[in-house]
């Protein structure tokens, strides 16, 4: 890459300005966005990018300008983009949303004035983010605008005083069984996997009315983590994992067992009431020309069952479903046991034994860790050196602004990551990893001494 990544960050040493001693936020917010609003309803696109500031500037959008997740970098780009989208959206009645509106200073060198609005367009409602740092000339310009698509006018999620309500509850457990059925009827969704994507998905889909069934070859919801390794365990707090409707109760525990994850996801899938086929897999897919899926579906009897749907999605996870173990010279001699992750329950099972983990992720680390709790001769091996940070710093430094106990809801919380371009969260990326290893020091130092 021909520049530093840290050039991507919008310092005051690249912006040649200084912070005034007092920030008024909001003025500097609602100044900011009544020019926007001005010159977005002019259809000006040279006084929209001329509020930014030139060359690194960005304007992420998802869905609510160009039906699509695209990424504008510097002022021609965003230009281009302007002056091909908005006379076909037609964006309007912008609102800041003041209380959300606050002056940030992750690092001394890096500030600015994070506002967040709502406004609307031809199609839909909108949730929008501008990130406005300080110029040499005193003005305030943005570094950084999100826009993202909420609702589609007309459709709004049938929740709240928008619910479905059928006082014949006598009815409910058989209406329950035709809907999940589909005997007569194919849904308009079928999703592969009942993981959290395929959860989630079927949950927004449901409060969106449209029909959907997820499709499960595990037994039950939630054996995808329930049938793994005992020590399985989330890698991420309590307030990042937040599924839609229904959060976790505030007693939950911070870093989520496999296995009580596990029954949530079943619960989540029984409460929310979502159509799911477990013991079922897709054998079949084929597109047709009118871009119809016609998918078979393998019952638990044995029986194919062939849905003709408008979109088939894939919400299988990261990774193959069956590990992979690699081959190489002297596997056939080695008379030790030979397990993927995947195959491995517990560190009981290896009492006595000198265990070798291959790999250094977050399924090595819970496996090592097992291990010598439960006495075992535990080597974690892998092919680079590792880099080493503690929990509580890490989470104090790169997560808890975001997603804690005092950081915002989560669901605003998720905007505002997806707001950063990915060039900009490298370079933040990148000063975090400084300022835990600063806070890691004493953690670190005694296993330094040892190495040297």
């Amino acid at each position: 890459m021909p520049e530093e990544l840290s050039n991507y960050l919008p310092t005051l040493d690249i912006l040649n300005a200084t912070l005034p001693a007092e920030i008024d936020a909001i003025g500097i917010a609602s100044t900011w966005l009544d020019t926007f609003t001005s010159r977005i309803a002019a259809l000006d696109v040279g006084g929209i990018t001329d509020l930014f500031i030139p060359h690194e500037c960005w304007w992420r959008d998802i869905l609510a300008l160009t039906w699509d997740f695209r990424t504008f970098k510097g002022s021609s780009r965003i230009s281009q983009f302007l002056s091909d989208r908005l006379h076909l959206t037609s964006p309007t009645n912008f609102k800041l949303r003041p209380e959300l509106t606050k002056f940030h200073q992750p690092f001394p060198d890096l500030a600015w004035v994070q506002l967040i609005f709502d406004f609307e367009t031809d199609i839909g409602l909108g949730f929008g983010i501008a990130r406005l740092v300080p110029t040499s000339s005193g003005e305030w310009k943005a570094h950084v605008v999100f826009t993202n698509l909420e609702e589609l006018k007309g459709h709004p999620e049938k929740t709240g005083p928008l619910r479905n309500f059928s006082p014949d509850h006598g009815q409910w457990e058989t209406s329950r069984l035709a809907e999940k059925e589909f005997r007569d009827s194919d849904p308009t969704v079928l999703i592969i996997g009942g993981g959290h994507g395929g959860l989630v998905t079927a949950a927004r889909l449901k409060v969106a009315g449209i029909s959907a069934l997820i499709v499960e070859k595990n037994e039950t919801i939630g054996d995808n983590w329930r049938n793994r390794y005992e020590s399985l365990c989330l890698h991420d707090p309590v307030w990042y994992d937040h599924l839609p409707y229904l959060p976790f109760p505030p007693t939950w525990p911070v870093y989520t067992p496999a296995k009580k994850l596990a029954g949530w996801l079943q619960n989540y899938a029984e409460a929310l009431e979502l159509n799911v086929w477990t013991s079922s897999q897709v054998t079949k897919a084929i597109q047709d020309d009118a871009g119809k899926w016609r998918v078979t579906v393998r019952k638990p009897d044995g029986r194919d069952r062939v849905f003709v749907v408008n979109h088939l999605i894939f919400a299988t996870g990261f990774g193959p479903s069956r590990g992979n173990l690699p081959q190489y010279p002297g596997m056939d001699k080695f008379k030790g046991q030979l397990l993927h992750s995947s195959q491995h329950k517990k560190a009981a099972d290896h009492a006595g034994k000198k265990v070798v983990v291959i790999g250094a992720c977050t399924s090595s680390h819970d496996i090592c860790q097992d291990c010598y709790q439960h006495g075992v001769d535990v080597t974690m091996f892998q092919r680079s050196s590792t880099y080493v940070i503690s929990v509580e710093n890490r989470f104090k430094v790169a997560v808890s602004r975001l997603y804690s106990e005092a950081a915002p809801p989560t669901h605003i919380a998720d905007r505002l990551s997806a707001s950063f371009p990915n060039y900009m969260s490298i370079g933040l990326s990148q000063r975090s990893a400084k300022a835990i290893a600063e806070l890691d020091k004493l953690f670190l130092s005694p296993y330094c001494l040892v190495l040297c």
